[in-house]
């Protein structure tokens, strides 16, 4: 990145902005200013739309409908009268709905008759009484009819002379204006309506995305160069403005040439190790698969590394090894080669990711004899190829020994980065005691627990376990805060000493998670196998129907869960344990560049 700072005069600095708006490559340092009220009504009416966008994407449809309304702002009062419109029929539907149900029990009644009950002279109450509350002598007060008798409630109907009602503690009077018929066609009516309008919305979904997608691109446009305005500093009685912005240094030339063009004063220098610019990754074709994981943690700060490419073939590896199956593997592969011939380009990248760590499943499932939960190491060989086959499969104490040596590795490979990190941001000298620790993590350990296990000569391990412990163990203890006296930086060395053994240990232990994740979706897909096969009834065709829904309905949850675990367990190990020891902080800004 190139720093510049630029002079403008007050009066040409809406065109000047305009103009790095068109070369599309500044990043604005934006300055600490409050957000105005209008740029707040603009953020809240972009976050308006989305949603109406989300809805009517949700919606999916097909149909290919013309775009009755090319205008944002009318299309949007279309949608939104009709989304109202919709509500509220849903909820009136609901209400009647509800209503419809109370009247159950009552069963049909003419309201003409009822009416003309009334004007003979007569009152007419509805009541819902509990059975044993019943009491005959209500009969004595009034003429009562039973409509219905439900749960062990009574529905009835009282007829009372002149000014006399029925009244009793046990009795609740319920008001009943409309028969079933007027709720039963009120809803039909109001569900013709909702659907129709839901109809309209479909269609209108068809086209409007675009269009409104379209309006959030020119209020965040406006947005941006709003923000873009209040990000020049003022001075000279606010005659000139002073604006600062970061640009790739590739670009420096190409820009150079246009700003010269219109005449303002600017500087152009290289970073200090003070400076926090932007973050604009670089990665190959493979590591950039790998950014959107990245992402969900934080960029480096400028000062750092960015370690994507050091973490990529590590998640790779660690999602196979926790999903272990081949043919969940396959499936992936193929789902993702599948996809790639129907998504945009955007979208293609993500598919190309899913691929590479179906690949890694496919080739952890078939180092661990594991295919949609058959496991090969169980079976009887009854063929040559299956007993050679056999003796390539790792055991499952191989696969757990093989888990804590990847992740013994990865952490020793963390430590080398943050070497090298500590050596590029504040020299060499600071990055000795980490050079340290890894001579002694790194070689002597490993050196000496292969002499306890006679893989190699075991006064040659000694010999140079000791030997390289030493020379590790000096920097770490004595060096460990330069220009520090080395008697004091042995009392801060032998506590770091601790915290190493006990976060080494946990860190290492961390990485059985692999194995243990692999074999727990490797066991659950034996078992559905099993209760698929054995399960199943002795009929012909019904078995086998029983079989394949067992077969579909438990591989499904297991490959959904497995791959649950596939996806959070590596990000674990990967944020927590490599970058902790690979020292990263984090929170670099992403270069963003002003643009149209």
């Amino acid at each position: 990145m190139k720093k510049y700072s630029f002079l403008v005069y007050h009066k040409d600095y809406t065109p000047f902005l305009e103009k790095l708006r068109s070369l599309g490559v500044l990043h604005i340092e934006a300055s600490e200013s409050e957000l105005s009220d209008e740029n707040a009504a603009k953020i809240t009416r972009i976050n308006h739309i989305k949603g109406i966008v989300r809805d009517l994407e949700s919606r999916g449809s097909e149909n290919e409908s013309k775009a009755l309304i090319t205008d944002a702002d009318e299309l949007l009062k279309v949608i939104e009268d009709k989304q109202e419109v919709s509500n509220n029929l849903s909820q009136d539907i609901a209400s009647l709905e509800k209503e419809y149900d109370n009247m159950i029990p009552w069963g049909e009644y003419n309201p003409q008759s009822l009416a003309g009950i009334k004007e003979a002279g007569y009152n007419v109450q509805f009541f819902v009484c509990e059975e044993k509350n019943w009491d005959d002598d209500w009969a004595s007060s009034a003429d009562i009819e039973i409509v219905n008798q439900d749960n062990g409630e009574l529905f009835l109907v009282a007829l009372t002379k002149g000014d006399q009602k029925l009244q009793d503690a046990n009795l609740d009077e319920v008001s009943i204006e409309y028969p079933i018929s007027h709720f039963q066609k009120q809803i039909t009516q109001e569900r013709e309506e909702f659907e129709r309008l839901n109809r309209e919305l479909d269609d209108i979904s068809a086209y409007a995305p675009e269009i409104l997608n379209n309006s959030i691109a020119a209020i965040e446009a406006e947005l941006d160069f709003s923000k873009a305005v209040n990000s020049g500093d003022k001075v000279a009685d606010d005659k000139l403005v002073v604006l600062s912005g970061w640009i790739p240094a590739e670009n420096e030339t190409e820009f150079d040439a246009e700003v010269d063009q219109l005449g303002v004063i600017y500087l152009s220098e290289a970073p200090t190790p003070k400076d926090e610019m932007p973050i604009k990754l670089k990665n190959n074709w493979f590591s950039r698969l790998f950014e959107p994981i990245g992402d969900l943690y934080t960029l480096p700060k400028s000062s750092e590394l960015d370690l994507t490419p050091f973490f990529a073939p590590f998640y790779m590896l660690f999602f196979g090894f926790c999903l272990g199956d081949a043919g969940y593997g396959a499936l992936i592969m193929l789902g993702t080669l599948f996809g790639m011939t129907k998504a945009s380009q955007k979208v293609k990248p993500l598919l190309w990711l899913g691929f590479f760590l179906g690949l890694s499943t496919t080739i952890m499932g078939i180092l661990g004899g594991t295919a949609f939960g058959v496991m090969f190491a169980e079976m009887e060989a009854t063929s040559s190829w299956l007993k050679s086959y056999q003796t390539w499969i790792l055991s499952t104490d191989n696969l757990m020994v093989l888990s804590l040596i990847l992740g013994y590795f990865q952490v020793i490979f963390g430590m080398v980065i943050k070497a090298v990190n500590l050596s590029k941001g504040y020299g060499f000298k600071y990055a000795i005691s980490q050079i340290g620790w890894i001579l002694i993590i790194g070689i002597a350990l490993p050196a000496y627990g292969l002499g306890m296990q006679e893989m190699i000569d075991v006064s040659l391990a000694n010999t140079i376990a000791a030997a390289v412990g030493i020379i590790g163990a000096i920097p770490a203890l004595f060096y460990n805060t330069p220009g520090k006296n080395p008697l004091l930086n042995l009392g801060s060395g032998l506590w770091e000493t601790y915290g190493m053994a006990s976060g080494l240990l946990g860190d290492v232990l961390s990485y059985i998670r692999l194995f243990a994740l692999g074999l727990s979706s490797a066991i659950l897909g034996n078992v559905f196998n099993m209760l698929a096969f054995n399960l199943s009834p002795d009929i012909p065709v019904v078995g086998i129907l029983v079989t394949i829904l067992i077969l579909a309905f438990g591989h499904s949850l297991n490959f959904f869960m497995a791959l649950l675990g596939s996806f959070v367990h590596p990000l674990r190990l990967t944020f927590v344990e490599f970058y902790k020891n690979a020292g990263f902080e984090g929170g670099g800004e992403k270069y963003a560049p002003f643009k149209k």
